[in-house]
């Protein structure tokens, strides 16, 4: 499955240095999007909708282009857009909601929970943890299920996650290799793993007896009053929703889906999502409504494994000499870009219906007009 690659090569090789092309400087929110107009012109996006906040407060919350070019449609901040890999931030908070309740803790076995066993077979005695899943630490790897193609067009795929997993880590399933684990043990290196991921969205589902979908949407979306987003496309209106423009994504309805949903296939407004950010930047906690404690929240913000960039889920990105806590994503069709201050509050949301968007300068411009 074909699935991220973008965000693997940024996550490894990418944006750590990152560097601005433009003159910064701005003296109006006018003349800041007009240089936005002119960064996505320039890089011929479709749309970007994007958002400046502050702790609590929204800036900036605008975007440009159409979310549906035949038909000129404009893009606007209740546009939803697939997130891509920014959905691991939330499928992490429905994680750390159950650690918080002491239903499990970051440091036990994940196999407590798995109808079937689970370890890197080539060490077999090494449990893998929560902590090593929201740290891409587990040694469960990519390499295999990159190869794949699951996506379902039009429709959510009709695979379960519990049929999705059993294919994957029973010896006899449809996709069990022995390539989906590294050659690394479980807790000694990073590797960057969507099929980890995705196994944490199957773990909530587990625990709770709760479909992961269900179990996000009271326990997070409706605490926020998120009211316009959805991991399900079923549930999701298409007239609402930014085509994803990709060579692979031209068919009749273009909207996709996958089985591993958890670690890429939330669809959210910009509205939305700017809500999800400012509970992470303010502790867990939007307009007095609540999703994690602050303790829980500190937990997640911690570097993990000695790492100076991975902390649970979220990692740090330098933008413009300064280094941010955040999460990309990249899919067909879809860049999205999410990531705050911590010392400041200050935080940005960028989504986008192209592929390897280059959203560089206009994640700097909004942060550097922000700090002003």
């Amino acid at each position: 499955m074909m699935k991220n690659i973008l965000l693997v090569f940024l996550f490894f090789n990418g944006l750590m240095a990152c560097q601005p092309e433009i003159d910064l400087e701005t003296n109006s929110l006018e003349e800041l999007q007009q240089k936005i107009q002119g960064e996505a012109e320039r890089n011929g996006l479709s749309s970007v909708a994007y958002s400046l906040v502050r702790n609590e407060e929204i800036l900036i919350s605008s975007a440009w282009g159409f979310a549906d070019k035949e038909n000129k449609v404009p893009a606007t901040d209740q546009t939803r857009y697939l997130l891509a890999s920014v959905s691991k931030t939330i499928t992490a908070v429905a994680i750390m909601q159950l650690v918080e309740q002491k239903r499990i803790h970051l440091d036990d076995d994940i196999m407590a929970y798995l109808p079937f066993p689970l370890r890197n077979p080539k060490f077999p005695d090494s449990k893998i943890t929560y902590r090593m899943l929201l740290s891409h630490m587990s040694s469960i790897s990519d390499r295999y299920q990159s190869g794949l193609d699951l996506y379902c067009y039009g429709t959510d795929c009709p695979m379960t996650l519990e049929t999705f997993f059993e294919e994957t880590f029973t010896e006899n399933g449809l996709y069990y290799s022995k390539n989906n684990f590294s050659n690394i043990e479980p807790g000694t290196a990073e590797d960057y793993s969507n099929l980890g991921s995705a196994l944490l969205g199957y773990l909530v589902q587990r625990i709770t007896q709760m479909p992961f979908d269900e179990y996000c949407k009271q326990h997070i979306f409706e605490v926020l009053s998120m009211s316009k987003t959805e991991w399900r496309l079923a549930k999701t209106p298409l007239n609402e929703l930014a085509i994803p423009y990709s060579s692979e994504t031209n068919r009749a309805n273009p909207h996709y889906t996958f089985p591993d949903y958890p670690n890429g296939g939330l669809r959210s407004s910009l509205h939305d999502l700017s809500i999800f950010l400012r509970a992470i930047i303010q502790d867990g906690t939007f307009q007095g409504h609540q999703i994690l404690s602050a303790s829980s929240m500190a937990e997640m913000k911690k570097f993990q494994f000695g790492s100076t960039e991975q902390c649970l889920s979220f990692y740090y990105e330098t933008i413009n000499g300064k280094k941010y806590l955040g999460h990309s994503g990249g899919e067909m069709g879809v860049t999205t870009e999410m990531y705050f201050d911590r010392d400041t509050g200050l935080g940005v949301v960028l989504l986008c219906n192209d592929e390897d968007a280059d959203l560089e300068n206009i994640m700097a411009l909004l942060f550097h007009y922000g700090e002003k």
